[in-house]
């Protein structure tokens, strides 16, 4: 508006010398005519233009906030929801059949119970302590054997252990067997090879005075006795 308002005073100002200075001419219509054309043209741009704005400007706010659609669940139909029931039955049992298993692997233990097996009485065993001493035992008779002799036969008071001495020299270190016997413990062998000789001692559940020692030529006989009553 400006723009047309300031090139009228223009031709106004250069009409004045004309001789009746407000008696239209052909160039003042004929610019008159083109300034309001272009007053339009303008007028059209400028409504486009925000037309063109206000679309880009849409677009940019759909594009930095995009609104997510949630995608329609599917109906259920019968078919689906039986095997929507059956699925759920199978995950039960397969759940409790693994709690069952679970319980079962868990339970505690019996309590295992420790039995003292007594060594049988009519059982016999043998053992070699050394290369040159065996014995042979069962509950109420031990032998040792040897091919040396014995030299000594000692008890000490209140020990429950008959001592034997045989006359040898041999190198060894000292040997102590457990016996599975109720009146025979155990056997012990040591070595006294300055003394020229090695001591073979049996641990006795009694006093010495409850058995009997009898000798041969390569065996020592201890024997459990028994009272008559």
């Amino acid at each position: 508006m400006k723009t047309l308002f300031t090139l009228l005073m223009i031709l106004q100002v250069s009409l004045i010398a004309r001789e009746n200075p407000f008696e239209p001419t052909i160039a003042y219509e004929e610019e008159a005519a083109r300034m309001i054309e272009m007053q339009e043209v303008e007028e059209d741009y400028a409504i486009e233009f925000q037309k063109e704005q206000h679309y880009v400007n849409d677009m940019y706010e759909k594009m930095n906030n995009p609104k997510e659609e949630k995608p329609k669940k599917p109906a259920l139909t019968e078919d689906k929801v039986k095997k929507l029931i059956e699925k759920a039955t199978k995950e039960t049992e397969k759940k409790t059949k693994a709690i069952v298993k679970k319980a079962v692997e868990e339970k505690p233990k019996e309590i295992e119970q420790v039995v003292f097996v007594k060594p049988r009485l009519d059982v016999s065993y043998e053992k070699e302590i050394l290369p040159f001493v065996k014995v042979s035992y069962d509950n109420d008779k031990i032998d040792i054997f040897s091919k040396y002799k014995v030299s000594k036969k000692l008890t000490l008071p209140n020990e429950k252990k008959i001592i034997l001495d045989f006359t040898a020299r041999e190198n060894f270190y000292t040997v102590r067997e457990k016996l599975e016997s109720t009146n025979f413990l155990k056997i012990t062998a040591g070595n006294h090879k300055k003394d020229n000789f090695f001591r073979v001692v049996v641990e006795l559940s009694q006093l010495p005075d409850n058995y009997e020692v009898t000798y041969d030529d390569d065996k020592v006989s201890i024997i459990k006795l028994y009272s008559n009553e």
